[in-house]
């Protein structure tokens, strides 16, 4: 009879002990193997352009590098825009007026074109060929004054919509002295552009704020809505006037308290009616329009201002996916049916409301 050794049962305990351990070093191991690194993100990120302060949070998904991709988008527009810059695309239409066309790129093609259908839907009211009178004025500088009434009526000859033509991708100025300005729809047009680079990059959630023009993109956790604020007339640095709930959009505010003035006791403001060469003469404070668009939201709430709360209100209703928000003198809110049981005032004196 063959005797065999008896393996001690410690052995056997240390054996499997050793089994699994390698097993968990090994599941590790291929886990972080399998693992995309985690580039940390980074805290909100502010620059000034088109003359304000523009400020991007994209929370977890905010890389340094998605920042100045979306800085360098907000960079190359202004350059495209700025009529205080003299090579600008905008300078160098305006300095061939009634001369020759300026080649461009689609961008100016597509800004303009949106401002003259604006234009053509408020039969003038609001023009983007005002450049001429907002240079007169100078609202917004430390050379701000009221010009002299013969100046301004001769001025007015050159605010025509009707005068700009664009041929492909040239634009041409027709009479001698008119002058563009696309401030109405420029910063919201660049709010649209960082969306669509924030949606090519799969980012869940983001803030884009250009100077007051606001877009909340995506998604909050638990679908919460986003809270998105309009400033108090009376007082811009305090609580808001009023606070809204939304999904993803764009919220744009036009109000006399922006750049504005006063000599006499009176405030002249920046919003000009282009049919007189005045700042327009109006019992509203702000006009806010709420929609999926920008340049749409930054175009209608000035024109919306232009028209007036009652001849506005019908306007926006008669539009899919718009809303509106007036506030008026009386410190009375009006806004569209489409906000009831969305929006609310934390200062006791704005919470009249009427929707239509």
């Amino acid at each position: 009879m063959i005797h065999r050794k008896k393996t001690p049962i410690y052995v056997y305990f240390i054996s499997f002990l050793s089994i699994v351990v390698v097993a968990v070093c090994v599941t590790v191991v291929l886990s972080v193997l399998s693992r995309k690194p985690k580039v940390p993100s980074v805290t909100p990120k502010s620059m000034i352009y088109f003359g304000t302060v523009c400020t991007l949070n994209l929370f977890e998904d905010g890389t340094q590098a998605l920042y100045n991709t979306l800085f360098n988008r907000l960079e190359q527009i202004e350059t495209e825009f700025d009529p205080a810059r003299a090579s600008s695309d905008i300078s160098q239409i305006n300095a061939a007026a009634g001369d020759h066309a300026i080649p461009v790129n689609s961008d100016i093609t597509y800004v303009l074109r949106r401002a003259l259908a604006y234009a053509e839907l408020s039969g003038g009211l609001f023009d983007p060929t005002i450049g001429s009178i907002t240079k007169l004025w100078q609202i917004g500088t430390e050379e701000a004054h009221i010009p002299n009434q013969r100046y301004i009526k001769s001025t007015l000859e050159l605010v025509d919509y009707h005068s700009v033509v664009i041929d492909g991708d040239t634009v041409f100025l027709e009479k001698k002295g008119m002058s563009l300005d696309l401030g109405a729809l420029v910063k919201g047009f660049a709010a649209d552009e960082l969306r669509k680079i924030l949606a090519s990059h799969h980012v869940s959630k983001a803030i884009i704020d250009l100077g007051g023009n606001i877009y909340v993109f995506g998604k909050k956790l638990d679908d919460e809505p986003w809270y998105v604020g309009i400033k108090n007339p009376e007082n811009e640095s305090g609580d808001p006037a009023l606070v809204m709930q939304l999904d993803e959009c764009s919220v744009v505010t036009s109000g006399v308290y922006e750049r504005y003035f006063v000599q006499g006791g009176k405030r002249y403001h920046h919003i000009f009616n282009a049919k007189t060469g005045y700042p327009l003469e109006t019992n509203l404070l702000s006009a806010t329009i709420i929609c999926k668009s920008s340049i749409d939201a930054d175009a209608l709430s000035t024109l919306v201002f232009l028209l007036g709360k009652d001849d506005g209100i019908d306007l926006i209703s008669r539009m899919d996916g718009v809303a509106c928000v007036f506030i008026d003198d009386n410190l009375e809110v009006t806004a569209s049916e489409s906000l009831k049981g969305n929006i609310d005032s934390p200062i006791y004196k704005y919470k009249i409301f009427h929707f239509k």
